[in-house]
């Protein structure tokens, strides 16, 4: 388990990984967009520690956040794409210290210090923050890449949150371990943030 937690602090927050970096939007196919909205939730370790923070606390607490949460996600990733342009650098700066301390902010949420309503606007700049890179890209690979963010983060939020929730000792195991968790990511948004800023 410590090499794991050490892994995930050396790793550098992943705004932009996605399977196909390097590759202009506008040079994208269907097929390219679909796997690349499936994995970039996935390849941003500071989205998918996001996600699955949310997945715990939902399946200890109550799973009506699921969708509202999946769906101000979706809807940050529209809004990106609909202004069509990249933010300016502070405004990214800025951005980007968001998702890094909403991993704090999940923590705390987690441990029922704060409401889980402020998880919505930070979900919503994380699916942001997912929509840059496809500003450009032909309707067509945009559409699929839109399909591969709800496919991937949907499942994730939706099908292990449930699947959670049938398994009493698992539950039971990440209740004990709820104050180690709320740590945990209160220290991964602080690191980042650290690293953000002076990285």
């Amino acid at each position: 388990m410590m090499g794991g937690i050490a892994a995930l602090t050396a790793a550098t927050p992943g705004w932009t990984h996605h399977p196909f970096e390097g590759v202009q939007p506008q040079d994208l196919n269907l097929l390219q967009g679909l796997v690349s909205g499936l994995g970039h939730p996935l390849l941003g370790v500071d989205h998918l520690v996001f996600l699955l923070a949310i997945v715990v606390m939902t399946a200890l607490t109550t799973r009506r956040w699921v969708l509202p949460l999946l769906a101000s996600g979706l809807a940050g990733s529209g809004l990106a794409v609909l202004l069509g342009a990249t933010p300016e650098p502070n405004l990214g700066l800025a951005l980007e210290l968001v998702v890094s301390l909403s991993l704090a902010a999940a923590g705390l949420v987690h441990a029922g210090w704060l409401p889980a309503w402020l998880l919505l606007p930070l979900m919503g700049v994380h699916g942001f923050l997912l929509g840059e890179p496809m500003i450009g890209a032909e309707p067509t690979p945009l559409a699929a890449y839109g399909l591969g963010l709800l496919l991937s983060q949907g499942a994730l939020l939706l099908l292990v949150t449930a699947l959670l929730i049938q398994s009493r000792p698992i539950l039971a195991l990440l209740q004990r371990l709820r104050m180690a968790t709320t740590t945990l990511l209160v220290a991964l948004g602080v690191f980042w943030t650290v690293e953000t800023l002076w990285g």
